[in-house]
């Protein structure tokens, strides 16, 4: 094959795969970019006193030490804040409507406890963050926070960071010395 033939079937293969991984990548963001994502499914339900992780590779869970909720050891211990559930709740609410790409998808009756999906920035992969908030005494409180993937078998540290971020926000509104 002559050398310039060469070169053009060359170029027109790595313009047909760049084509396709394009495709691709339009694909998987349509995909899960579509409204069924922001859906819980029936085996996402959760119950804090009886998790059934297979995997922990791509979940993160805080659980308190009291009251003690978790059926299964946390990857932290969740703080305690000096405000009720009712306005610790309503604290996370405020926090949680800053935060990019997130949509609360479920509650119980009395909304303590909640459900999230946040999306990631680009391919729009949704996480599932549930949230629960106990009494400790008459005027503290606690929270319960499960953070998972829905999809891969990593989640390369999201999970933890983004409970550990709402966390520290949450610890930041939530001071009755600054927010009275």
């Amino acid at each position: 094959m002559p050398r310039l033939v060469r070169r053009r079937w060359f170029r027109m293969i790595a313009l047909w795969l760049v084509l396709v991984i394009v495709a691709a990548l339009l694909g998987a963001r349509l995909y899960f970019g579509r409204d069924a994502e922001d859906q819980l499914r029936a085996s996402e339900q959760v119950d804090f006193a009886h998790l059934d992780l297979p995997s922990r590779d791509n979940v993160y869970l805080l659980c308190p030490a009291v009251p003690p909720l978790c059926n299964i050891s946390p990857d932290a211990t969740s703080p305690v804040f000096a405000i009720d559930p009712v306005r610790l709740r309503d604290r996370w609410l405020e926090m949680v409507a800053a935060e990019p790409r997130v949509r609360q998808v479920a509650s119980d009756a009395g909304r303590r406890h909640l459900v999230f999906i946040q999306r990631s920035a680009f391919f729009r992969f949704p996480d599932i963050v549930t949230v629960e908030f106990l009494p400790v005494g008459q005027t503290r409180s606690t929270l319960a926070v499960l953070s998972r993937s829905r999809y891969g078998k990593s989640d390369f540290g999201v999970n933890a960071a983004r409970v550990q971020a709402w966390v520290g926000k949450l610890r930041a509104v939530s001071d009755p010395r600054t927010n009275p």
